[in-house]
């Protein structure tokens, strides 16, 4: 069997979060055993396609769900189904939107430039709004026009607070509104929280904080919406036939959610805290560091998740510091916090803590 090093390409841990050039995250065994099933037979994909869907609103508490190739992909056919609806000749005709509603109100707080290229390819319209700093209720709710198809939310840079706002503001136009929120589980109330704020559509991630299939994304949202986006994806004759998700990704996906729901956003932080705690015992008391962790509501977003934070005064920067720890043995990448490094326990295995510490303390004294 070939593996990555036969490849040239050298494994390392994880201790910067579940960025998606960095592989997401690692999947469970029963993650993997489930894809591994799924693999032995045939199915009708299409069929597969709305029982998980089915499957998944049931056990999650939703009106109705979707398996995307990924939140990106998510949020692409989201902006599709509100171009579309479940008119099959619409369907059929994107990416000609010519006198259709086709604006989507987009704010700039967001550096996705993929959300923004993803809804102008399937033939929608940006109506942006704000700037990269900041955006305002009054700033989306009036970009919204005659022609406009749905209004994008980036949750995580935008709050819930002003969701709710916008929400109302725009249902009371019969505007949609979509919701990114690849990196917002944990917590887990999210999954049914920000559905019943009163969106149209949601999109998390399969593959960051749930540990599912990285090239898997999760949309929520109310029934009608919910059948266009599968209306234009894969395995249809639509737009979103590149963006093909397999019988595989869609069970590991449906036991990524089982495991998911099962678990607890307290026993997560806790033993991510467990985590932190050792990453900072190593390295407290050096000279010219200051070691500490921070927790829900002490960071900037996303903020779930307790992280070690290494302030570094004078010797090494944190470049030289991010670089000496990604070369050495075992490899390990870290992040970059404002006045240091910060180290992210949401995707360290079991014991790797130990590891980072170490690491960290000989590069810090070196």
């Amino acid at each position: 069997m070939v593996t990555y090093q036969d490849l040239g390409v050298k494994p390392f841990i994880n201790a910067s979060g579940t960025i998606t050039t960095l592989g997401g995250s690692l999947m469970p065994p029963e993650v993997v055993e489930a894809m591994q099933r799924a693999a032995g037979a045939f199915i009708p994909l299409e069929d597969l396609n709305v029982k998980a869907g089915e499957y998944l609103a049931r056990r999650i508490g939703v009106e109705a769900a979707f398996v995307s190739c990924g939140a990106a992909s998510g949020m692409q056919l989201s902006a599709a189904a509100c171009l579309t609806g479940t008119d099959r000749k619409k369907v059929q005709a994107l990416p000609h939107t010519e006198g259709w509603k086709n604006e989507f109100v987009i704010s700039m707080v967001d550096a996705h430039t993929y959300i923004h290229q993803g809804i102008e390819v399937c033939g929608g319209k940006l109506v942006r709004v704000g700037s990269q700093t900041g955006v305002t209720t009054a700033d989306i709710l009036g970009g919204i026009g005659e022609k406009t198809a749905a209004v994008v939310h980036f949750l995580g840079r935008q709050t819930k607070e002003q969701l709710r706002e916008v929400v109302a503001g725009a249902n009371a136009r019969g505007v949609p509104v979509i919701v990114d929120a690849a990196a917002q589980l944990p917590p887990r109330s999210n999954l049914t929280e920000v559905v019943g704020i009163g969106v149209s559509l949601v999109t998390f991630s399969g593959g960051k904080g749930m540990r599912g299939p990285q090239n898997t994304g999760l949309v929520l949202g109310k029934r009608a919406f919910v059948d266009a986006v599968r209306m234009n994806g894969s395995p249809y004759s639509a737009i979103g036939r590149g963006m093909k998700v397999g019988k595989e990704e869609i069970m590991g996906l449906v036991a990524t959610v089982d495991r998911f729901l099962a678990g607890s956003d307290a026993e997560d932080r806790a033993a991510w805290r467990r985590q932190a705690d050792r990453v900072v015992e190593a390295v407290v008391g050096l000279p010219g560091v200051q070691a500490y962790v921070l927790g829900e509501g002490q960071q900037a977003s996303p903020d779930f998740a307790p992280r070690a934070y290494v302030d570094i005064e004078g010797g090494r920067t944190a470049e030289e510091v991010i670089k000496a720890m990604r070369e050495g043995e075992p490899p390990v990448v870290i992040q970059r916090s404002a006045k240091g490094v910060a180290v992210d326990p949401m995707t360290l295995m079991p014991g790797e803590e130990e590891v980072v510490g170490r690491r960290l303390r000989e590069v810090l004294t070196a």
